[in-house]
């Protein structure tokens, strides 16, 4: 019995020294930390950010959240062709006109805590580095709505801890001088809904050709589902991806008590339907807009220091990028339709409508349409200037009067391009290695492997005759002897994209 006793004291006595040499740990930690912080300058940059966003706030008013300045597309000979914003896109929705679905939508699926933080919520902040550590990347986010409103307005995209820092100062400092409701107006009439389209107001004519009042539950959880990644959940390109988050939007919800299960099950079941105006400037219908506002949209991301990418070593790599490119295209997308800038552009225009004209020419007879009455074949074409590499006329589909130019084929529609690849990933690498148009190959069908066009094989030919038919029995023999990876390299170092 004294032995048991004596053990226990003697566990106890470890366990109580364990406790104490923890706690002198855990002191020499914060001091570490603290002398890195102060003593390493990190104070001082700290205090400059502080002082920075108190400034910014402090001389805001309720204007300073209005929509910006109109951005103007030349042609070649500094002619005006589009601006990217009009009256309708300045319009501007007070928090009392503002259907209590937005709101709802919002803070479901964005900022749960909306009405109890004070501008940062740490706790989702911990939550997204966890993520991080775990994921090793950014799986979500810890941003509140009003540092989203924050960003929008005050600041860029660089992705260092100073950003951060300032976007939590400016975030505290706007919910110091603004009521709840005014930082839910800022945010809803700033935030973008991609396509050129900012706040509820523009986003709500510009998908769906009505009022605020008109939308229902469904149609309002899919235009909030945007702004998370509006490239990613385009409702244009990638519906199908506005319409996953849509349902995310409506379970939270039902979760949150906010709509009843049969409004859950009515809103998920409805099939969204587009109705966009035949004539908007807040979405440029015309390829030669599309175009432009693409090309300079990748032009300001350049300019930003983001690095374009196509080869990648794994998957994870890839979503990495993908997810970096649609935040900072979104970002970059955003600048340009309402910073006010001046694009100049290599299209020329009569070259262009005579492009136009030679596409529907040609396709005249061709009269079959699908249901939303686009013609069903279709057709695109660039022009390059050959001394200058520039674009001078891009047509990314048929003329049609009562249907909205929402595709630019010539640029958006992907096509595998056929038997054209074959001199630069075939021909080209085997002649350097000792080939000539007179090597003999023989032609024949093989297991695995491809057919020729029309099922015909000739035996033993020269490669000028297989090049000639594009057969591509020889290709494959060809390409399967340099190895693909051989054959790839050739198109990374033209910088093929």
């Amino acid at each position: 019995m004294a032995k048991q006793k004596k053990k226990k004291k003697k566990k106890q006595h470890r366990v109580f020294w364990f406790f104490i040499k923890l706690q002198i740990f855990l002191m020499v930690l914060i001091l570490g930390g603290l002398c890195f912080y102060y003593f390493g300058g990190y104070a001082d940059k700290v205090a400059k950010l502080h002082s920075e966003a108190v400034e910014l706030v402090q001389k805001s008013d309720k204007n300073t959240f209005l929509p910006a300045r109109t951005s103007t597309l030349y042609d070649t000979n500094g002619n005006e062709i589009s601006e990217t914003a009009t009256t309708k896109k300045a319009d501007y929705v007070k928090y009392a006109d503002i259907p209590q679905n937005f709101v709802n939508c919002m803070v479901s699926i964005e900022d749960k805590k909306f009405y109890k933080h004070n501008g940062v919520d740490l706790k989702a902040i911990v939550r997204a580095a966890k993520s991080i550590i775990k994921n090793k990347r950014i799986t979500q986010g810890g941003s509140t709505i009003t540092m989203q409103l924050a960003r929008n307005i005050y600041l860029d995209t660089n992705k260092n801890w100073q950003r951060k820092v300032k976007e939590m100062f400016i975030a505290m400092e706007l919910e110091k001088k603004y009521s709840k409701n005014d930082i839910m107006e800022f945010y809803l009439n700033n935030v973008y809904f991609m396509n050129g389209y900012y706040g509820i107001q523009a986003a709500c004519h510009g998908y769906f050709n009505c009022e605020l009042a008109d939308l229902d539950l469904s149609q309002t959880a899919f235009l909030c589902a945007i702004p998370n990644s509006p490239t990613y959940y385009d409702p244009i390109n990638n519906k199908d991806h506005t319409l996953t988050r849509r349902n995310l939007i409506l379970k939270n919800l039902k979760e949150d008590g906010k709509i009843t299960q049969q409004e859950y099950e009515a809103a998920i079941n409805e099939e969204i339907t587009l109705n966009m105006p035949e004539k908007d400037d807040t979405v440029k219908y015309n390829y030669v807009d599309t175009y432009a506002y693409y090309c300079a949209t990748r032009a300001l991301m350049e300019n930003e220091g983001f690095t374009f990418k196509y080869y990648f070593d794994s998957d994870d790599e890839e979503k990495e990028y993908d997810a970096s490119y649609d935040e900072m295209y979104s970002y970059c997308q955003k600048k340009l339709y309402s910073d006010g800038y001046k694009i100049y552009t290599s299209i020329d225009l009569t070259m262009q409508q005579q492009l136009q004209d030679s596409i529907d020419l040609t396709l005249l007879d061709f009269t079959d349409t699908t249901d939303d009455g686009t013609f069903k074949l279709q057709s695109a074409a660039t022009c390059i200037d050959n001394d200058t590499g520039e674009v001078v006329a891009i047509v990314g589909g048929r003329s049609q009067d009562a249907v909205s130019h929402t595709l630019n084929r010539a640029y958006q529609s992907h096509r595998q391009p056929g038997s054209s690849i074959k001199p630069l990933i075939v021909y080209t690498p085997s002649f350097e290695r000792g080939k000539t148009p007179d090597t003999i190959v023989n032609d024949h069908k093989f297991d695995g492997g491809p057919s020729n066009s029309g099922d015909s094989y000739y035996g033993d030919v020269t490669i000028r005759f297989a090049v000639q038919k594009s057969l591509n029995t020889v290709a494959w023999q060809l390409y399967d002897e340099l190895t693909p990876k051989v054959g790839l390299q050739y198109l990374k170092d033209m910088n093929f994209t």
